[in-house]
């Protein structure tokens, strides 16, 4: 069910970029100094964001469509081009190493990325911090924004933050499941 949309957007590149009823996913060349195998999301509604695998979470997130991925295909002597391109303003931004930590804000895990799931209207990403194994899932927000999910195997004991160079940590308390929500707003758009 899959091959069809990303076969058209293969074949149309950006015209097939609006936003679609399901997940989308590329793992490409992306735009703002992001590791180079980076994965693009496009969520329902027209909510999209970068995951960098290397840091360990969302770096940026825009609105709108989805991907030019047309600047990253080989041309005709068969070179990169140029980063993809984003198909609508970018709402949020954030940098640092691995944000999730435990215990001590300021300590930055061993962070090992393990996969993903694609969901219908979500993803999952799965990676463990100083050995501890996170789910994290990734949803649009019900009022706009991200909702991001936390289920964490066997540590749930322990404060967990959420820290972001230039802010200060953000202390994620557990639900009554024993899960960590974390609300992530959007800003005004940027180009």
């Amino acid at each position: 069910m899959r091959l069809l949309p990303a076969l058209l957007f293969t074949l149309l590149g950006p015209l097939a970029g609006f936003a679609k009823a399901e997940v989308q996913i590329e793992r490409t060349f992306l735009p703002f100094d992001v590791a180079p195998s980076s994965f693009a999301i496009g969520l329902p509604g027209g909510i999209n964001f970068c995951y960098d695998p290397v840091r360990g979470g969302v770096c940026y997130a825009w609105t709108g469509g989805f991907l030019d991925i047309g600047p990253v295909r080989p041309g005709v002597g068969g070179k990169f081009l140029a980063p993809a391109g984003l198909l609508g303003p970018v709402v949020y931004r954030e940098n640092g190493p691995t944000p999730l930590r435990r215990g001590d804000s300021a300590h930055v895990p061993v962070y090992e990325f393990k996969g993903y799931v694609l969901r219908d209207d979500s993803v999952e990403f799965q990676y463990t911090l100083d050995g501890v194994l996170v789910r994290e899932d990734i949803r649009a927000g019900a009022k706009g924004g991200l909702a991001r999910r936390f289920r964490i195997e066997g540590a749930t004991d322990a404060k967990w933050w959420y820290a972001v160079d230039g802010q200060p940590a953000n202390a994620l308390s557990p639900t009554p499941d024993g899960q960590f929500l974390l609300e992530v707003k959007f800003g005004a758009p940027t180009p």
